[in-house]
């Protein structure tokens, strides 16, 4: 059964994240060019032309948009939500930090369902609140029970209750019925937070905007995951009126550049770019579970664009894969040792991760 435990980040502790290192490439003698990087989960097609071009466009010398209004707007439009119900952020981790000042401080509580993102413990540390979790296990085949969650939002009363879905690392990609007894448990106590980045690449998505009517769900979306826009930073998230006001008088002014929100515009006018990259994630996604099996490797069901694979030794695994170019996610900082995250990269790509895996496996 998964467990209720409490876990405490020492304030200011750095969070281990996926993508590549400049000071590791160059203890190993590697320019970013040299390494193929499955270690971060983004669109394999990488950023489109169209909003490549609309970004090169972006004025520099000017102060971008405070509220970013024109992509606000775009995007209220998009998913049928009031505008004063969406805010843009520079990336989600900036909103999650957000939601961790607003709704949490010392003497409350955060619960986490995990093993996830790291960015939420960060968060709610550093917000000085409680944190708890209720951590799905390997013979569950990483789901959670919604019994234990549920008697863990009974007990703790969380202010803020995050659940990644799709699941990073796991992709373990939970239905409507699961989401829907987290928030009647929550009830007016709290806040649930859901994070939809990977929805995008979820083999069979449900529209989680219907939850917004239980009037304490906030959705949260990285639009550097499904639009390769990692190095410009852009996230959104949607929630009741006086929840995204709350957040707006913490963020800083020009928090989103105008770099960002000029990507962020044309992205949503290229859906047939990522209409693209889900067929290439597809076919080159059912090549890599079916050479991993091969291998002997045992792989968690995933609905989203990534993998995770239990392999033994993910460190040592990542070092020997790192020195034939080859940069895979070390799963040890989400608690998990025994196991690496592989991205969903085109068909070729992971042909070339597959036969270096391989390699050194033989050589194990």
């Amino acid at each position: 059964m998964p467990s209720v435990a409490e876990g405490f980040l020492p304030a200011g502790a750095p969070t281990v994240h996926g993508g590549l290192d400049e000071e590791e490439l160059r203890v190993h003698g590697l320019t970013r060019r040299d390494v193929l990087d499955f270690s971060s989960n983004v669109n394999p097609l990488g950023t489109s032309r169209l909003v490549r071009k609309a970004a090169a466009k972006a004025d520099l010398s000017a102060y971008p948009d405070r509220r970013s209004l024109v992509l606000s707007e775009a995007l209220s439009s998009r998913l049928d939500v009031c505008l004063d119900e969406v805010l843009i952020g520079n990336g989600s981790t900036e909103l999650i930090h957000l939601l961790a000042r607003a709704c949490l401080g010392p003497r409350r509580r955060c619960l986490i369902l995990g093993p996830t993102f790291g960015e939420y413990e960060a968060a709610a540390t550093l917000a000085g609140a409680e944190v708890h979790f209720v951590e799905a296990t390997r013979p569950r085949g990483f789901v959670w029970s919604a019994d234990a969650v549920i008697r863990a939002i009974e007990t703790l009363r969380p202010a803020l209750t995050f659940l990644c879905n799709p699941n990073n690392p796991t992709g373990v990609y939970v239905d409507r019925d699961f989401v829907m007894r987290l928030t009647r448990a929550i009830g007016g106590r709290g806040l649930l937070v859901l994070d939809t980045s990977y929805v995008p690449f979820a083999e069979a998505p449900w529209d989680e905007r219907e939850l917004l009517a239980c009037g304490n769900v906030v959705l949260l979306r990285s639009m550097t995951k499904d639009h390769a826009l990692a190095g410009a930073r852009l996230g959104y998230l949607v929630a009741g009126a006086p929840t995204v006001s709350a957040l707006r008088r913490l963020q800083p002014s020009w928090s989103v550049s105008a770099v960002a929100q000029a990507a962020g515009l044309a992205a949503l006018d290229d859906n047939a770019h990522l209409e693209v990259a889900r067929a290439v994630v597809a076919e080159a996604k059912a090549y890599l579970r079916a050479q991993l099996d091969t291998l002997g490797l045992q792989v968690v069901d995933s609905a989203a664009n990534f993998m995770l694979v239990r392999v033994g030794d993910a460190a040592a695994l990542r070092r020997e894969l790192l020195c034939r170019g080859i940069a895979v996610r070390d799963c040890t900082s989400f608690g998990l040792p025994a196991y690496i995250r592989v991205a969903v990269r085109r068909l070729d790509e992971c042909q070339r991760l597959t036969a270096a895996m391989r390699e050194v496996l033989a050589h194990g």
